[in-house]
């Protein structure tokens, strides 16, 4: 196994992420967000939080020759891969609350699902208004809360059952920026005081029940602390939940709804 990054992640984690992660959750997001960011030609678009450049590669295509698209993450491992499959974008490494760019860079600012990951949110907020041009559109999306997410609410209640109190928390963090009032909240700590929040319906596709949570816990921070049996444990007490997502294949199609934020610079 390779040394893990500054994220604590290593390559075989960032290539697992882009082979399963993305077709599976993230990838039908692009069109959504670029939509929301109205993105067009010329413009200059920073990525916060890219990954493995998922929508980067996505930004290139609709900015045109004229305007550029840039990921930022704090993972080496993460932008390893993006450049590898989007050599056409500007990619660098470095931490959120200290953005390496100069004031009013950017025509927009967008991020996907990686806010509620920050230790302090309103200051990378802060640091992503910092460098938006004058009416340069900030974007920013996060999971609704449990109560709107029933399947995973489950998993984080089988992972409690099976695993304990701080496994269950550990699988609920993702979760708990999209409480009511909470993304707006933290907009405004960090002086962004006129914020719009729609809600969006989306969906988790897995192979089966337990491709579905062998995957959400391996590929999270219980890769380590939770073994083979209990997560055949846990798939035990979802299965009798989970009949009306399941195809006749054994495919599972997961409710997984976000919320927006967006906010427009002066």
């Amino acid at each position: 196994m390779s040394t893990p990054d500054e994220m604590g992640l290593t390559p075989e984690a960032a290539n697992g992420y882009e082979e399963f992660f993305v077709p599976a959750i993230f990838g039908q997001w692009t069109p959504v967000m670029i939509t929301a960011a109205a993105v067009s030609k010329g413009d200059d678009v920073l990525d916060v939080g890219c990954g493995t450049g998922v929508l980067t590669r996505e930004l290139t295509q609709h900015v045109g020759d004229t305007g550029s698209a840039t990921g930022f993450d704090l993972s080496e491992s993460m932008l390893d891969v993006a450049r590898s499959c989007c050599p056409d974008a500007t990619f660098k490494q470095g931490n959120v609350t200290e953005l390496p760019f100069d004031d009013q860079s950017f025509d927009v600012v967008m991020s996907s699902f990686m806010l509620m990951f920050v230790p302090d949110p309103e200051k990378a907020l802060s640091e992503m208004w910092r460098v938006l041009r004058p009416s340069g559109r900030l974007v920013n999306s996060v999971w609704q809360g449990l109560e709107n997410n029933v399947v995973y609410r489950d998993l984080v209640e089988a992972t409690r059952e099976v695993a304990g109190d701080d496994s269950a928390d550990s699988m609920a963090w993702p979760f708990t920026m999209g409480q009511a009032g909470r993304l707006e909240g933290i907009f405004k700590s960090a002086g962004i005081g006129d914020v719009a929040i729609s809600e969006h319906d989306g969906t988790a596709r897995f192979p089966s029940v337990e491709d579905f949570v062998a995957t959400e816990i391996q590929a999270w921070l219980l890769a380590d602390s939770v073994d083979e049996d209990q997560i055949d444990a846990m798939v035990k007490l979802l299965r009798s939940k989970y009949p009306p997502f399941e195809e006749a294949t054994g495919l599972v199609s997961i409710p997984l709804n976000a919320l927006i934020g967006k906010a427009i610079a002066v």
